[in-house]
């Protein structure tokens, strides 16, 4: 692991030195799935969050007071803070420190740290850009005819390309103006009837907790449009908005009328060790 850091709102601590050292963070490293057995087969399995043990060294005074502030304020407020390892990230909170050795500027500490997510995931964004092309502005084919029309932009497809092992659950954010924007990926329509204002912007977050679809207008305003968000049969029904994506090529469909960023997640049991 070349990079380790815990992340709270806008502020980070590194844990890969060199005020604060958590060497090979074996303790994250780890993985479990939940289960029950029964005849011949396993129940009910997922990926709950689990508890961790990370050992740190602290050179730094302050840098071990800030970290300790944060945490517990994450604690404290209800807020989950972030590991990320190598650009792998995950929620957590720091429940917990024991010290060790103390000496000098230098002391040791045990953390324990609840993972919270099951897993670790990386986001890869790809921005969509609306179309943007008039009769006057060069995109257009004036015929050498006097013809009461002339030939429009050719057909441009856009197209995702989705990595990883498993669905990749997609973040979206779509720019104003536009009314009732709707993307189809996959064989899946992601709607949402509502209006995003002229400088203002929609976000579909299938990872925030709750999952939430919100506008936020351009004086900062957020409104919830979570009941505004087609979910139609649910998962693989054809019209869920929080839908994931398989890996592979897939065409992105809509209208062009707005422009939008798309965030897709890899997800991992563990960072990756390659």
């Amino acid at each position: 692991m070349h990079s380790l850091r815990y992340i709270s709102g806008g502020e980070s601590v590194s844990l890969d030195g060199p005020a604060t050292f958590a060497g090979t963070a074996a303790g994250i490293r780890g993985r479990a799935w939940a289960y029950s057995i029964g005849y011949r087969s396993l129940a009910g399995v997922s990926r709950p969050a689990r508890e961790c043990s990370l050992s740190v060294a602290f050179a730094d005074a302050a840098e071990a007071d800030r970290l300790r502030r944060l945490a517990d304020r994450d604690m404290r407020d209800g807020t989950p803070g972030r590991l990320d390892a190598d650009g792998w990230e995950q929620r957590c909170y720091i429940v917990k420190s024991e010290v060790g050795a103390v000496f000098g500027g230098y002391h040791s500490a045990e953390l324990t740290v609840v993972l919270l997510d099951g897993v670790w995931r990386k986001g890869h964004t790809v921005p969509f850009e609306l179309l943007t092309a008039t009769a006057g502005d060069g995109e257009f084919l004036d015929l050498p005819y006097d013809l009461p029309y002339d030939l429009g932009v050719p057909s441009t497809r856009r197209y995702v390309d989705i990595a990883g092992w498993g669905a990749a659950p997609l973040r979206f954010t779509v720019y104003g103006p536009c009314v009732n924007p709707a993307i189809r990926i996959d064989g899946n329509w992601f709607r949402v009837d509502v209006t995003v204002p002229d400088g203002g912007y929609m976000v579909v977050d299938p990872l925030a907790t709750p999952r939430s679809v919100t506008v936020v207008g351009p004086d900062g305003s957020v409104t919830d449009a979570f009941p505004k968000a087609r979910r139609g049969d649910g998962l693989g029904g054809g019209e869920y908005v929080f839908q994931p994506v398989r890996p592979g090529t897939h065409e992105v469909e809509w209208d062009r009328s707005f422009g939008f960023d798309l965030t897709w997640y890899e997800e991992e049991g563990e960072p990756p060790w390659s």
